[in-house]
Formats: structure tokens, sequence, C-alpha cells
């Protein structure tokens, strides 16, 4: 739906805003970029997510953070992902300006992408994997993947921690900060059925939701959760069947074709270098398939290289492997998340490692 008419003026400006500055950054080439290019960027998101522009903002983010590795000289730079993202904003950014200028409300909506969300009164949930992204010197996010123990229907839940300058403690040490609802996200690594009430949810495509809190939200964790192996089988049919009828086009990323798997019966090669910097990858063999395990730089992925090795040269049997994956290249990428054998799940890529208290402090004050 079209934004109301006393915003669109401002609106239009905005994107012609964000697709100037890319084409200023483009002519003048990487090495003009200043940290004053990174700011008007980052600007532009703001906006973007003032008018609740999420696709655009998101790829405006990854842009800009890619920028930032870029004038600060850092190793883990890659050119590809720079170029790719800032590709993708200049044609959201200019085809959302051309969608207000003619009133065009299917293209603005096919742009902005912003599914309805539903409210949800109350629903019990387990987390079987929990994703950790770490942008040094900017934020630490993690997104929670969830089911609904009633039907078993997937849904997400996200945080996002702007990191402090002058801190310094582990990804996870923001896990232990309250939300605006009063609770702590490592609520929901406790093994436990959590239950979450006056929520709203998104759906996707795909039959998943995309669970938001509210200011009136409330999380608590319920007992102790056993019955994992409900929600540990998986079959390729419904994934052969999305890409079948998908239909590729310019805007896509090779993550929206993300299907949550569970591996069994698999072996783990020893690493080599994945694509990007900083990157590693561990060839991951489950019958026919063949996929690349992939493990992020040490702030991001170093507990989960250390699980990883340990489950890689483990004698013993491989417990069902729970994780994401997508198709990039014409190859499969995996995600782990957990491994199912015991209790409770192991959630890979999150450290043991201890918290200083007195960092995580100067880290509530920020937030």
């Amino acid at each position: 739906m079209l934004p109301p008419a006393v915003d669109r003026p401002k609106l239009k400006h905005v994107a012609e805003q964000i697709s100037g500055a890319i084409e200023e950054l483009l002519l003048g080439g990487l090495t003009t970029a200043s940290e004053a290019t990174r700011q008007s960027l980052g600007v532009a998101m703001q906006e973007a997510a003032r008018f609740r522009l999420l696709r655009l903002g998101s790829t405006l983010r990854v842009a800009t953070e890619e920028l930032g590795r870029f004038t600060q000289h850092d190793a883990n730079f890659s050119a590809r992902r720079l170029t790719f993202f800032l590709n993708r904003a200049w044609m959201l950014a200019r085809g959302i300006g051309r969608a207000i200028e003619t009133v065009d409300e299917k293209l603005y909506d096919r742009l902005t992408w912003i599914p309805a969300a539903q409210p949800v009164k109350s629903v019990d949930v387990v987390c079987l994997g929990v994703v950790k992204k770490v942008a040094a010197n900017a934020f630490v996010a993690f997104e929670f993947r969830l089911r609904n123990l009633a039907d078993g229907q997937r849904l997400t839940w996200s945080t996002v921690f702007p990191i402090k300058s002058g801190t310094d403690i582990p990804a996870e040490g923001y896990l232990h900060l309250n939300q605006k609802q009063k609770f702590k996200p490592t609520l929901f690594l406790g093994g436990t059925a959590v239950t979450i009430t006056n929520a709203t949810v998104a759906m996707d495509e795909a039959g998943g939701g995309r669970l938001s809190l509210t200011e009136s939200s409330a999380v608590k964790a319920g007992t102790p959760f056993t019955e994992w192996k409900r929600f540990l089988d998986w079959t390729p049919a419904p994934a052969l069947e999305r890409l079948a009828s998908h239909k590729p086009g310019p805007l896509d990323l090779d993550t929206e074709l993300q299907e949550e798997i569970v591996l069994k019966d698999y072996t783990i090669e020893a690493p080599v270098p994945g694509d990007e910097p900083g990157q590693t990858v561990y060839p991951i063999r489950a019958g026919a398939m063949e996929l690349r395990g992939v493990v992020g730089s040490p702030a991001e992925g170093k507990a989960l290289a250390a699980r990883f090795d340990e489950l890689r040269k483990s004698t013993k049997e491989k417990p069902p492997l729970f994780g994401l994956m997508h198709y990039e290249r014409c190859r499969l990428i995996f995600q782990p998340l957990a491994t199912f054998d015991g209790t409770k799940p192991n959630y890979l890529p999150i450290s043991d490692e201890s918290i200083d208290k007195a960092a995580l402090l100067k880290a509530m004050k920020f937030t």
C-alpha cells in the first residue's frame, strides 16, 4: 500500500537522495569514500526505517557496514558483497521513487515487501537454534529459530544490540541484557517452553512467521521441554517444490530461499578457506547431498568453529544437526545452528565464555 499522500514527497526525496549518493560514490570510485559518505548512507538508512522501508533499510545497512570495512582497511572487506548490496539499494531506491511518482501501488508493494502482521494473543514456543551476527564496532544481532508447540509452525524472533565503543565483552554477553519487556534473551536458551503473549506475527510465503514484540508483550519461561524429536524430521520435497516454482529476479537475495533442515547420517570433512575473507567452509555429505558448512570470521564464528571441529573428529554416532540451507552459485550452503544429543539443544554458535560483569554494566547503560 502506498504511503499517505502527505508523506509521498518526503519519501520520494529520500529515495532520490539514496540513489544519488550511491551514484556519486560509484562515479568517484571507492578511493574517494570517506566517513562522511558512510554517515550520509547511515542517515538515509534511518530515514528508510522511519518510513518502514525495511527491505531498503536492511540493504543499506549491509552496504554501509562493508563500506566501513573498506575505509578502515579491514581484512574482512568483501568487494563482491559491497557491489551487490550497493546495486540492490540503488535499484530499490530508484524503483520506490518511480512507484511514488507514477502512483503505482503494485510496484511499491513489490519493492517494499512489507507482509501484513497479525496479532497473537498467546503462543508457546521452543528454540531449535540461534543465528549470531557480529558487525565489529557496530552491532550484535541474534535470530532465534522457534517452533510453535501447538502446531509445529516455524517462527523467528530477532534482537539487535548496538556495540558501545570501548566495551570488550563476548557477543553472548548482550543476551543477558533486559529487553523492554523485562526479560533476558537467554531465556530462550534454557531448554524450556517459552510463553509469548500480546505479540504480532508476519507470515512469509513458505509458511513461517516473524514474531514482533509490543510494549504490552510478555515473555516467560515454562516447564522443561523434552520432546525435541518431534521437530527433527525433515524431507527435501517441500524445498524442491519451492525451488521449482521460484521465479528469480534482480532483487533476489540468496537467503530468500532459505530452508530450515535437519541432517542425519552425515560426515564432516576438514575445513577449507571460504569465498569471503575470514570465512571457513566445512564440506558436509549427507546421503546424496553435498553441502558447504559455513563458519564466519573469528569474532562471529569462534565458538561454532571449535564445536564443529569437535563434532567432525568425534568417533561417536553423529547427533541430528539443525541449521539453515540456501542456494548460492549452484551450491548448497549450510549454516549449522544446533545438535540434539541430550536433554536440550547444543546451540553451536553460542559461546560458554565467561562475561565481564563490569563491561556488561557499561553496555547496559548504553542500551
